[in-house]
């Protein structure tokens, strides 16, 4: 990320100098090769640049200034197509200064070379123009080599300036002799282009800023553009409001946009440059031979930063918006941590879900095993004794008439055991398809309990249980199924048989629950004295299959789906089985049912509330 940012604010910088220079090298093109301007042409090439330029409103004054010519500068005006002399602005004081103190310079450095083809006697000049060109060196506003002084022997380069403060651009446009030879003196025509801040302000650095430090949604950065000088800091552009203000905010990272790219980039850090190479006259060609072979082709320039005692410095820092890359990287490693940690846990509990996948299927594949055992052995059971009364009476062995009626009624009670396993089966089978369809209606609770004991009389009788009957007078007629109702009392009450024990006993009861006087609710109860449930077994009764290793054990037969298929009857008319149980003191079923006429109220009141609420399909 560190080097991510240096690389944005390098491409921020570069291009920013690429914007200036293009709009800086397009106006100077227009000017005569002279150095003089013809104001049409001007006009005409100037209008061609802004009709291209991608900020046409970047230039906003142009002035013209010949060091030995008037004090005052031209300043272009394009609306008007001429060039008038004004005065020199107030912030253009020090810019003027060090563009004499070029001037200077480069008249030195050429009294100079004039010098070394003179007579003996001009050797004070020679020593007095050197000692004055040491003095502007030393001075800071004029560099050594890098700065512009001379490559070798060659012509003077005189370097292209900005100074942040205004911001300005100045190019020196030619080198030409004033009027009097005799003097060697040279003349420089600057070129100054007064850059409009505003522009700068809310186009270029807001374009270059979404460029390089846009992320997924916005910038990841606050970017800033503040000029620094002995007086403090000051904002020229920021991306959020009060963002670069203070001056105790710690960056991330901060570049020049002039100049050295790190540091203040003072007068003694010299200035990152291509000096343009002036032209010399006519009667310096015998030495430009030898000075051109030492500089080579003439480069595009690039800007000297311009530094003074109260110069500003342009830098532009970013931070992130976290507070800081660090903080940025804490916060992304922290991320990655927590999604690291919930990918494993999604992985710990997917591997959970698995193997309690894994084990529920085992124990269903076990229970099934059993169930097909149990229905097997239930099966096989009745068929057998079945089997054998049919041989008996077909080999002859039954002989009188009594034995042969005992025959025949064992062979009912076995076929009807059997017809009643089938039944279950399918039902149950039937149940786990698809829901089955009861014809709700008032059921009688007295008849049903009636048929229910009927139907499992020989199975009681068999078995020696003494049923009690405890039905409350006056109950009213329940909401359900008639035959649903049967077919789950006699699941009930043959369970109490099966698991009674030695107590031989059970008890079909029902009561009335009231509500403010009123009955909401009746409770149908099948009740043992037998072996119980135990609390860790009593929660797996009403799956299917589900038998009790103690019971499996003990011999007795079962296929695990009674209970089951009486809680999916229950529940499918509107009501609950509930179980309760102790080990040793017996079992207590309850089929909880709504009284018929509550059960229609509340029906009605459902149509109602559908049909009270407003149809917005159409």
């Amino acid at each position: 990320m560190q080097t991510n940012l240096q690389v944005a604010l390098m491409g921020f910088r570069m291009d920013f100098a690429r914007e200036l220079g293009t709009a800086g090298m397009e106006i100077r093109s227009a000017l005569d090769p002279s150095g003089t301007i013809n104001p049409a042409q001007f006009s005409q090439q100037f209008q061609h640049w802004q009709q291209t330029a991608a900020h046409p409103n970047l230039v906003e004054h142009i002035y013209v200034w010949q060091d030995h010519g008037s004090d005052q500068p031209l300043r272009f005006d394009p609306g008007r197509e001429q060039l008038e002399h004004v005065a020199w602005p107030t912030e253009f004081d020090s810019l003027r200064q060090h563009l004499q103190e070029v001037s200077l310079f480069a008249a030195l450095h050429l009294q100079e070379r004039q010098a070394d083809g003179r007579d003996t006697r001009l050797g004070h000049e020679q020593t007095s123009a050197q000692s004055d060109r040491d003095h502007f060196r030393a001075s800071g506003h004029i560099g050594g080599r890098r700065g512009g002084a001379s490559h070798g022997r060659g012509d003077f380069l005189v370097p292209l300036a900005v100074d942040q403060s205004i911001p300005a651009l100045a190019y020196p446009v030619r080198q030409h002799a004033m009027a009097d030879q005799r003097s060697g003196d040279r003349a420089i025509t600057w070129l100054i282009i007064q850059l409009n801040k505003s522009v700068l302000q809310k186009e270029i650095f807001p374009e270059l800023a979404q460029k390089y430090f846009r992320g997924q949604f916005g910038l990841n950065y606050h970017v800033a553009v503040r000029a620094s000088d002995k007086a403090g800091e000051q904002v020229v552009y920021a991306s959020d409001a009060g963002f670069g203000g203070d001056d105790s905010q710690q960056m991330d990272a901060s570049l020049n946009l002039f100049g050295p790219p790190m540091g203040r980039g003072g007068p003694n850090m010299g200035p990152e440059m291509f000096l343009a190479p002036m032209r010399s006259s006519s009667n310096d060609r015998s030495m430009q031979g030898e000075d051109r072979r030492a500089t080579g082709p003439e480069r595009l320039p690039r800007l000297e930063v311009f530094h003074s005692g109260d110069q500003s410095v342009w830098q532009v820092v970013a931070k992130h918006k976290s507070g800081s890359v660090e903080a940025a990287v804490s916060g992304l490693r922290r991320r990655n941590l927590m999604a690291s940690f919930a990918v494993l846990v999604l992985l710990g509990l997917t591997m959970a879900l698995i193997i309690i996948a894994s084990q529920r299927a085992r124990r269903l594949a076990r229970l099934q095993m059993d169930f097909v055992t149990g229905v097997s052995h239930e099966l096989r059971t009745p068929l057998a004794v079945i089997s054998s009364a049919a041989e008996n009476i077909a080999h002859g062995v039954v002989e009188d008439k009594q034995q042969l009626v005992r025959y025949g009624n064992t062979i009912v009670k076995q076929t009807r055991q059997l017809t009643q396993l089938v039944e279950q089966v399918l039902l149950f089978a039937a149940t786990q398809q698809a829901p089955r369809n009861h014809n709700l209606g008032p059921v009688n609770l007295y008849g049903a309990v009636e048929a229910a004991l009927e139907g499992t009389a020989t199975t009681v009788a068999a078995a020696g249980v003494t049923v009690e009957r405890r039905i409350e007078s006056g109950l009213p007629a329940v909401s359900a199924d008639f035959n649903g109702l049967v077919q789950s009392l006699q699941n009930l009450i043959v369970n109490a048989v099966k698991y009674g024990g030695d107590s031989r006993w059970l008890r079909v009861a029902a009561e009335a629950v009231k509500e403010k006087g009123q009955t909401k609710e009746i409770i149908l109860s099948v009740e043992d004295k037998g072996i119980g449930i135990s609390k860790d077994e009593i929660k797996h009764i009403f799956e299917p299959f589900y038998r009790s290793p103690a019971i499996a054990e003990s011999g007795i037969h079962g296929t695990g789906l009674g209970l089951p298929l009486a809680r999916k009857i229950v529940e499918a008319m509107g009501g609950q089985l509930t179980a309760e149980s102790e080990v040793g003191k017996g079992s207590l079923f309850s089929i909880h049912l709504q009284v018929a006429g509550e059960r229609a109220t509340q029906e009605q009141q459902h149509a109602a509330d559908r049909h009270a609420e407003p149809d917005f399909s159409s």
